[in-house]
């Protein structure tokens, strides 16, 4: 967990600029970035953000964004929805608050989209290109 907000910025400002160690891009360090943005900008303005951000800095550390690998645009939108919705909820919530309440939370789990999403759509080209719906349970 967080103890200072400092410690957010670090990972934010180091996703943003592109200086992060690939190693500390964990799904925790996407999830807090998303959160940072969606306190800090609008529901539309973070996917733009986030999406943007997660190319280039797999660019940056040499990881290639194919139909295969990379960047995903089922799963941005889905974390997005995710973290846009608990942020709204806790709109009060002073930032680093809201990242370990939130990482606290189930909605945190690496595996959350398995509930609603089979294997073989979420990891398919077609939902790492474009957004796909859930195929299990509705989004």
């Amino acid at each position: 967990m967080y103890q200072s907000e400092e410690e957010i910025l670090q990972i934010v400002n180091g996703f943003k600029d592109r200086t992060l160690v690939k190693s500390q891009w964990t799904h925790e360090a996407h999830l807090v970035t998303a959160l940072w943005h969606h306190k800090m900008d609008s529901a539309h303005e973070a996917i733009c953000y986030l999406r943007s951000g997660i190319i280039l800095f797999n660019e940056s550390t040499g990881r290639k964004n194919t139909p295969k690998d990379g960047y995903h645009e089922t799963l941005t939108l889905f974390w997005c929805k995710v973290v846009g919705d608990f942020a709204s909820s806790h709109p009060t919530l002073p930032l680093v608050q809201l990242c370990n309440a939130f990482l606290r939370s189930g909605q945190a789990s690496k595996d959350l989209p398995l509930k609603f999403y089979s294997r073989e759509v979420l990891f398919s080209v077609e939902a790492r290109a474009t957004f796909v719906k859930p195929d299990l349970v509705p989004g």
